[in-house]
């Protein structure tokens, strides 16, 4: 290569020409972090006036701009003194064929097509000042060959910087002609070797000499200039690329007297090029295919098998809960979990049960903690699932990454062509919504794709487009559920529970509507209408005498993981005049131990103001006593799961014990959700719970209803009330 690349050189200058100033800047940063100095002009005018203020060594310019467009630009710099020979390279509509013939009309070097790749754009910008430079030289080194007769040391030394040498055949005097450079590319020596055609035929590989006769001989018969790439034997045996450009002349009766040419040394070029192929199409981090040479694949499967009919398998794979490792261990622990991943499933899938299974490119990492995987020329969908079951066996096993221990899982959804799909993006699709499915069952598993789950996908695209309106059209509504005092029997609280009845839908479960809400991000809004209304109430039934009563409600993990909670709670309270002891906030385990740190800050804030603190479905993640005694929590709620079996399985009845003693050393309340029966209750009172929540006395009411059975307690005051049910 030349001095481009010294580590020393000089910073080349790129005129930057867009009327965009996002591509502008996009261009400043990369092009900055490469080495060169970007200068920017927003139209075709501008460009021309820097151009001739500051002299770029390259021109980067936009086709479609006002006032001046670039191919009128790239017109008149070539007409300016100094805008002869500075490469032009137009950005241009991946289609704008038109436009790319009026480029090279107007003077362009060459065109390349939005969107823009940065890497190659990079590349292809080195190659251009290359070859710049090396034109630049050559026309300085003919000026003094003129000058100094044709000193061949001069034009040795330009050819050796541009990595080029030269050849001429005089056929008239039988004598040809090789530079000193193409001897050193050849790996030759003048004393040695006598410059001809055969000799140089010597250096090319066996494989590859007919193709150079072939193409020598059509620079002959169509007597114009071309150009040619092919593979060389240099020094040693060393392979070389080269650039092998000819050019052949005639006398006036049409007879050949003279060729001459020369050889261009592009191998560092080409690996460039190659390696910037390789970044553009594989995972810098895995070394697995990307998305797009992922789909390419699947595309060619799908071409053959509609000449050889068979079937094929697209394996869509997701981590679960891999953002909590990225979140607890680091980036880095992620990076080294994904490629061990990547390890184990190129393992996990080589030629097993008789299934053409996948080389490197039929395995890609989608992004994130995505991977897909292509099987083909399978028989029956249970040779795509014996795979999926190997992946999930191989995964399960530990991983110790610079001394930690991880476990991860996958979920996985399959997809068959063609069953499920004929083209690469339906086959995603589906192989995805499969996964998706399989992360609802319980994840660490596989799911086939059915139809039926496109169904529950619309339904789904149904509910997500309904709840868009839900709080504009007033649909929502808040119910509440009593919290009941053991000691007395009485309320001391209520949960709010959003409720949504739609005129299209009906009544949907919170139990389906919510993760709609959560996944689209609508909750965010809904959550924040929830908080204010539950306040409100609360607020009313303070001002109807019904002190002390406070209201519980549950955040979200996008609520919480919010910086602007503690401001909200806030405007909330003082906008509805609740005193904040009256709110509780209701938080799982898993959401505390998203980012533990920055949850006791958070949970520090709102325990400043007064709020109170709940952990909600305790028992059902970590449940550890050393993570509770750093959250400044108030009460646990022991998870409906263990006390519906408390009175006949042991193991959920050891689990309220521990947690009710382990709660009361901390000083911590506990409350017990699900209570239906008596016997449940009775469990409770003997091991000492302090307030329960259940069926037992009321289902979710609304706010009247709730309002009529704390007035009902009210009125009960001089003795306890029943715990027989309230409705």
């Amino acid at each position: 290569m030349t001095a481009f690349h010294s580590e020393h050189q000089e910073q080349f200058r790129v005129l930057v020409v867009d009327d965009d100033p996002t591509s502008r800047l996009l261009a400043e940063q990369w092009l900055g972090r490469k080495g060169f100095s970007v200068i920017e002009a927003e139209d075709g005018l501008d460009a021309l006036k820097l151009f001739q203020e500051s002299q770029p060594d390259i021109v980067l310019m936009d086709v479609n701009m006002p006032n001046m467009d670039g191919i009128e630009a790239c017109r008149q710099i070539r007409d300016l003194p100094a805008g002869k020979a500075v490469p032009i390279l137009m950005v241009t509509g991946s289609e704008d064929i038109e436009s790319i013939e009026k480029c090279y009309q107007a003077g362009a070097t060459d065109f390349t097509a939005k969107p823009i790749n940065w890497l190659i754009l990079y590349h292809r910008l080195q190659y251009m000042l290359q070859a710049s430079t090396m034109f630049q030289d050559m026309l300085r080194t003919s000026a003094i060959l003129q000058e100094l007769r044709h000193s061949e040391a001069r034009l040795d030394k330009a050819q050796q910087l541009a990595q080029l040498g030269s050849w001429e055949w005089d056929l008239k005097s039988g004598q040809t002609y090789w530079s000193e450079q193409l001897y050193r590319i050849l790996g030759l020596r003048r004393c040695d070797v006598e410059p001809s055609f055969q000799a140089f035929l010597g250096c090319v590989p066996r494989e590859e000499r007919e193709r150079v006769l072939d193409w020598y001989e059509e620079v002959q018969q169509s007597k114009q200039p071309s150009s040619f790439s092919h593979r060389l034997l240099g020094e040693q045996g060393r392979e070389l690329t080269v650039q092998h450009q000819a050019e052949v002349y005639f006398d006036g009766e049409g007879q050949l007297v003279k060729s001459i040419g020369s050889v261009h040394d592009i191998t560092q070029l080409k690996k460039a090029e190659e390696e910037a192929y390789r970044l553009a199409h594989y995972d810098s981090l895995t070394g697995l295919a990307n998305r797009l040479i992922f789909s390419e694949r699947v595309n060619s499967a799908l071409e053959l098998g509609r000449s050889q009919p068979s079937q094929l398998a697209v394996l869509f794979l997701d981590l679960d809960n891999f953002k909590r490792i990225n979140d607890s261990l680091g980036h880095d622990i992620g990076d080294l979990l994904l490629q061990e991943v990547s390890s184990r499933l190129v393992a996990s899938v080589r030629v097993h049960d008789q299934v053409s299974l996948p080389d490197s490119h039929q395995i890609s990492r989608f992004g994130g903690d995505e991977f897909t995987l292509l099987l083909t020329e399978i028989r029956q969908a249970e040779d795509a699932q014996r795979v999926a079951l190997r992946i999930l066996d191989v995964l399960q096993a530990p991983m110790t990454l610079a001394g930690h221990e991880v476990f991860i899982t996958p979920s996985i959804g399959i997809a068959l062509s063609p069953h499920h799909g004929t083209d690469v993006d339906s086959l995603l699709k589906n192989a995805d919504t499969a996964m998706y499915h399989a992360k609802k069952k319980g994840k660490n598993r596989f799911e086939l794709f059915d139809d039926s789950m496109n169904e529950l996908g619309r339904r789904r695209l149904r509910l997500e487009n309904n709840l868009r309106r839900a709080l504009e059209k007033q649909e929502l509504s808040i119910h509440y559920q009593p919290q009941v005092c053991l000691r007395d029997n009485s309320i001391v609280g209520v949960e709010a529970l959003l409720r949504w009845d739609n005129e299209e839908l009906g009544r949907i479960s919170p139990v389906e509507f919510i993760p709609v809400a959560e996944e689209s991000g609508l909750i965010t809004p809904i959550g924040e209408w929830a908080l204010r209304e539950a306040c409100r109430q609360a607020k009313s039934w303070v001002e109807q005498g019904f002190a002390g009563i406070r209201v519980a409600v549950n955040l979200s993990i996008r609520q919480f993981v919010d910086q602007k909670l503690e401001l909200l709670v806030e405007q909330i309270l003082q906008q509805t005049g609740l005193d904040a002891s009256c709110l509780e906030l209701e938080l799982t385990e898993s959401m505390l131990m998203e980012n533990a740190q920055q949850a006791i800050e958070t949970l520090g804030s709102l325990k400043n103001m007064g709020v109170q603190l709940a952990i909600d479905d305790f028992g059902t993640g970590y449940s550890s006593l050393n993570y509770l005694r750093c959250f400044p929590v108030d009460r646990l709620k022991i998870d409906r799961s263990f006390v519906t079996h408390v009175n006949d399985n042991s193991d959920d009845a050891a689990v309220i014990r521990a947690i009710l003693g382990m709660a009361h050393s901390l000083n911590l309340e506990v409350i017990a959700e699900g209570v239906e029966t008596a016997q449940q209750r009775e469990f409770l009172v003997k091991h000492h719970c302090d307030e329960i929540q259940g069926e037992l006395y009321s289902v979710p009411v609304e706010a009247q209803a709730m309002t009529e059975l704390l007035e009902t307690q009210k009125l009960k005051k001089k003795g306890p009330l029943s715990f027989l049910k309230w409705y």
